[in-house]
């Protein structure tokens, strides 16, 4: 049957693909928006200006009926008055003299001027106030307009009904908004192709591609194929397909990891039953009349205590956790003797283990897994140099030497074989990505980090050139009762 159970990632994040009004629509009302309130900007000098120019008009149209009307001398006849007023659209027509007021043409005389407009010393501001005077009254004022006068006079003076000038900026102003409609229309359609195209169009691959990859994130086929652009977007688009690869990887080992943690469990309860045969078996060896075997028997019933604990500690929690150290004072130089005489139970070897730390220094500290950290320090030492062999003319030897510096007890480990390779020192604490032999798994070093940090100490390899031997340096917290001496002190003991 198909599984109908959908991803939770894929839920979150479909709302987002099916917005009310898409990121398009959006940056086409704020396209329209920003164009509007250019558009309102530029009006209100544009409708100022539109009404000083009206008035301009026909304060020059006045000027030309006074100069007729002055031409045709005193008798003027009405029907040429009533044609100057026509075409200046006023009720009087008022030239000012020096010293004289001449009514050069009157129509209906208003009974009152309403608002008086000197457009000879009007400012900006003065300006845009009159404009907006005028269309925002409900009431037909009249207006006395007040401009250069012809023929020396000091100044011509129209009074008209406000009423055509507001009709005319009226019809001006809703011209203005359609056209800056259309303009905005425009310019926003086009920007939200562009945007469209450019930015929604790879963002939506992007998202898609985030969804289809969080639904099976161990399918290889969905890891985006970047464009290879060089603008945001691109780089975004090779950045998230580094990501995915990096986590196809890191799933892909991480499921190992679990595959291989189970069948360390079923191999655990097999090992750990076979173990406690050979416990049973190994008590025996005490009633030996074998010295030797007598001599044995005490290590190899405390070793196979050991595999069946760690048998055990692997059942009980399903994979390989370390318990939390159990820290006490313990002799270093002690356990570090009896990691030797498990690798080398007879006492020597083609390797020397010279064990250099002086008796009496003490560290804080677990002594089971401190035992763990020298076993598989000392067996990876031991192991390079029976495989690469010794440097030149040198006998194999491995040569262990602690110190107590600025509060804490520094070990070194140190062997002459061919050293660790450049290309395994960038990971070589990480599990199963340091080992250099044939047949090595890359834990032992993994092992002995996770349990040196656990007690609060560090382990790191000592720089050196290629070929020199390797030298591990481990610090731990010293016991309270430990020497201070800043110098090795050798020891006949064996």
């Amino acid at each position: 049957m198909r599984d109908e159970r959908r991803d939770p990632l894929a839920e979150r994040l479909e709302p987002a693909l099916r917005p009310r009004l898409g990121l398009a629509g959006r940056v086409l009302l704020l396209v329209i928006a920003f164009v509007m309130l250019a558009e309102i900007a530029v009006y209100v000098p544009s409708i100022a200006l539109y009404r000083e120019n009206w008035l301009r008009d026909r304060l020059s149209a006045a000027s030309a009926a006074v100069l007729l009307l002055d031409a045709t001398a005193a008798q003027v006849p009405d029907r040429l008055i009533d044609d100057a007023l026509a075409a200046v659209r006023a009720r009087t027509i008022v030239l000012k003299m020096r010293d004289s007021r001449r009514l050069l043409a009157a129509g209906d005389a208003p009974a009152r001027i309403d608002v008086r407009y000197d457009m000879r010393s009007a400012g900006f501001f003065e300006s845009v106030n009159a404009a907006f005077g005028t269309l925002t009254t409900r009431r037909n004022r009249t207006l006395a307009v007040i401009g250069s006068a012809p023929m020396g006079g000091e100044f011509i003076e129209i009074t008209m009904s406000e009423a055509p000038l507001r009709q005319a900026m009226l019809v001006h102003s809703r011209n203005l908004l359609m056209l800056s409609l259309l303009i905005s229309l425009i310019v926003a359609s086009l920007a939200a192709v562009s945007i469209n195209w450019l930015v929604l169009r790879p963002m939506r691959r992007l998202t898609s591609n985030i969804i289809s990859f969080g639904a099976a994130p161990e399918d290889a086929s969905r890891i985006i194929r970047p464009s290879g652009l060089g603008h945001e977007i691109g780089r975004a688009e090779q950045a998230l397909a580094d990501m995915q690869r990096t986590l196809l990887r890191e799933l892909s080992e991480k499921k190992n990891l679990a595959a291989l943690g189970l069948a360390v469990a079923k191999v655990s309860h097999d090992l750990r039953n076979m173990l406690a045969s050979a416990q049973l078996l190994s008590d025996r060896f005490v009633e030996s009349p074998d010295p030797v075997a007598r001599r044995l028997a005490p290590k190899l019933i405390a070793t196979l205590d050991r595999a069946i604990a760690f048998c055990q500690s692997t059942l009980t929690y399903g994979r390989a956790v370390e318990r939390a150290p159990n820290m006490r004072p313990m002799g270093l130089r002690g356990v570090i003797r009896e990691a030797t005489e498990v690798l080398m139970p007879e006492g020597s070897g083609r390797v020397d283990i010279r064990n250099d730390v002086q008796k009496g220094l003490q560290v804080q500290a677990d002594p089971e897994q401190m035992f763990r950290v020298f076993l598989n320090l000392l067996r990876n030492a031991i192991e390079a140099l029976e495989t690469a062999g010794p440097q030149p003319g040198r006998a194999a030897e491995i040569n262990i030497t602690a110190v107590v510096r600025n509060g804490v007890v520094v070990v070194e480990v140190a062997d002459n074989g061919p050293g660790v390779p450049l290309a395994a020192r960038k990971r070589l604490f990480e599990p199963f990505k340091a080992s250099a032999r044939p047949g090595g798994t890359g834990l032992g070093l993994a092992i002995a980090a996770d349990l040196v940090r656990a007690h609060g100490g560090t382990i790191a390899l000592v720089p050196s050139d290629a070929g020199q031997g390797a030298t591990f340096r481990i610090t731990l917290p010293i016991a309270d009762s430990a020497p201070t001496d800043d110098k090795p002190a050798r020891s006949p003991e064996s």
